[in-house]
């Protein structure tokens, strides 16, 4: 499959890793391939205010709330063993599928970082779509503005 992907598109999934690892997370989520994309200079997200800190804040705060929503409350994150090695959670397998889901329905012949980017925003519900409610994002409009790019 990955021989679809442009350039920018390995770039991302590959970043992802590094984002993930950086951040403690044995599994590689769909956030790691939104936030890798944001470390990129990718306008759509940008324009949104979606850069990487913004975003890494968007998706403390959803953590921070829902964990509250269960009674749960942190003074500091805990410490995460180092990871060597992550593998692809669900999440992130699911939104590279329709991330090549999307370009074919485009007719694009390559995987680019819009077709990642929108395969991360088209999932209804996980920590992603909260996390873009948090920041004040309208993730339909920015689909759209993906979509119609």
């Amino acid at each position: 499959m990955f021989e679809r992907f442009a350039h920018d598109a390995r770039a991302i999934v590959s970043d992802a890793q590094d984002v993930a690892r950086e951040l403690g997370s044995p599994t590689i989520e769909a956030e790691h391939l939104l936030l890798a994309a944001a470390r990129r200079p990718f306008p759509p997200l940008t324009e949104a205010g979606l850069d990487y800190d913004a975003l890494l804040d968007a998706l403390d705060t959803e953590r921070t709330r829902s964990l509250a929503a269960v009674g749960i409350t942190l003074d500091a994150p805990p410490a995460s063993p180092p990871v060597e090695r992550s593998h692809f959670a669900t999440s992130a397998k699911v939104a590279i599928e329709r991330a090549l889901r999307s370009a074919v329905a485009r007719g694009d012949n390559r995987m680019e970082t819009r077709h990642v980017v929108l395969g991360v925003l088209r999932a209804q519900l996980g920590t992603v779509p909260r996390a873009l409610e948090c920041a004040g994002v309208d993730r339909a409009a920015l689909i759209a503005r993906l979509d119609s790019a």
